[in-house]
Order: C-alpha cells, then structure tokens, then sequence
C-alpha cells in the first residue's frame, strides 16, 4: 500500500533502483512516447513556432524512483522499487515563453460504488468476477491537442545530442504528467469498448456493459474490472485485449487497494456467496 520516495542519492547508491530506472525508460523509449528522431534545437522550434504563428509547447521529463510496498518486510515479492520518467506538467511554456494553456480535458474513473456492482454481479450464480491491469494505460494514447516538444533527462540523451545547446524532441504520446494525457487515455479506451460493442452506462463514468455477452466492466485508470457469466468472460477479455493491452486477466483478488475474498454462507437454506473488502 505504501510508496515510499525514493532520493536520487540512494537511487544512484541501490543497483536495483537504477535498474528500475532504466527498464522503465527502455519502455518508453522502445514505444516512441517521445519521437527521438525530431530533435531540433529549442531556439530554432520557437523560432519557426513564431514565424508561422504557431502554437507549441515545451517542456521537459524527469525519472522519479519509489519503493512498492515499502511497509512489507525486507525480501517480500511486493516489495520492490519502480521507476516512472513524467512529464513536468505544471512547468510547460509556448514560443513565447509564456505559462502554457491546456485543453482541460477532464478524466472521470469509475467509483468506488461501481467496483462494488462489479463485484457484486460476479457472485450471481454461474457468473464469476475477473481483474486485470492495463500496461503502461496513458501512453497507449495518441497525445493530440498543441504540438508538444521535450528535452529528456542529460543523462539519458543519445551521445549525438551533445552537438545540440538545448536539444528537444516531440512528445508523440499521452505520457503521465501531461495535464491532458488522462483526458485522452480515457477517450482511446472508450473508443475501443465502444468499436467492440460495449456500452457506457448513463451516469456512471467508466462504466460499460456488453449487452450480447451480458457483461459488466468498470476501469478505473489502468485497473479493469468486469464480472458475467464465467463462459463469456474470456470473449469479453479478448475484445478488451485487441486494442488495450493488459497484464493476463485473473480471478478478482487485490483491486483498488482492497483485497476482494470470497466467502460463502447458507441463507434460508441456500448456500450464497458473499464478497468481503479489506484493506
């Protein structure tokens, strides 16, 4: 439950740390969130931003390191470092140097009270309620809106960088940080549930059902839940997996911070299953 900050002295001192760190960039990197190939020179995008009268922005991206599960002792399979490299988004200036301004795009996960629907539709008889994670959510997004330019970290810039004073390169993805990038993430993956059959479900924010394959699902950032009757759960998997990819869908246990055990009594003579959430 608890990430406990890591500093960037013992970052650089802890193998693992650093090795959190650069598997994290390879991700990002391997993926084009950032398109290595534009790199221009800062004052020459402003420039030519100014000469044609268009609006760019810039800004930069920054590693953080923490520690999952740091409460848990030393040498827990929980426990274990993760790095992250973001967008500096409350530091983004236009060609003018100026504040930058943002479409606004609001995200609205689900509730809490929808995960508990979810849960409760997966202990109806013949029906089973299912969890999986989506990879790396925000960058599986388009990153629309202003063209956005970046400077990565000095130490992870090519070596032919160097030639460059201020070297900058396009930001292609909705990569975390971006005040945006929530707002496009949650638009690509409802475009997929929608192309897929799903439908939103009035006046439940990131909430879908399937009404062919009687199937309820609720995302809550990169978290999937989604509960029907066990023999249509994997072809509604399978539809989620052509367009979002996800970790392998599992038998609902930790989701949102809670611990979902299923646990069964008898009620008037009938055995019925109960969900408890513990945190």
């Amino acid at each position: 439950m608890v990430v406990r900050s890591v500093g960037r002295k013992e970052m650089n001192d802890t193998p693992a740390a650093l090795k959190a760190m650069q598997v994290e960039f390879d991700k990002l990197d391997k993926q084009r969130v950032w398109d290595k190939t534009t790199v221009r020179e800062y004052d020459d995008v402003a420039a030519e931003a100014k000469r044609l009268r268009k609006k760019v922005h810039f800004g930069m991206i920054f590693g953080i390191c923490g520690e999952k599960g740091s409460e848990l002792p030393e040498g827990s399979p929980d426990r274990k470092f993760k790095g992250r490299y973001v967008f500096q988004g409350d530091q983004v200036r236009d060609e003018y140097r100026q504040a930058a301004t943002f479409e606004e795009l609001s995200s609205a996960p689900a509730t809490l009270e929808a995960s508990k629907a979810v849960g409760a539709l997966g202990l109806v008889d013949g029906s089973e309620c299912q969890t999986c994670d989506a990879e790396q959510a925000y960058v599986q997004a388009k990153l629309g809106g202003t063209e956005t330019w970046v400077s990565l970290p000095k130490e992870r810039q090519p070596a032919d960088w160097a030639k460059y004073r201020r070297p900058v390169c396009q930001l292609k993805l909705a990569l975390y940080g971006h005040p945006d990038s929530g707002g496009y993430w949650e638009a690509h993956c409802a475009k997929h549930l929608t192309s897929q059959g799903f439908k939103a479900v009035k006046n439940w924010p990131s909430v879908f059902y399937h009404p062919t394959y009687k199937l309820l699902l609720m995302v809550y950032v990169d978290d999937f839940k989604m509960a029907g009757p066990k023999k249509n759960l994997a072809r509604g998997w399978e539809m989620i997996r052509s367009g979002i990819t996800t970790d392998d869908p599992k038998p609902v246990g930790k989701c949102l911070g809670c611990d979902h055990k299923i646990t069964c009594r008898k009620v008037n003579g009938k055995m019925v299953k109960e969900m408890e959430y513990n945190m």
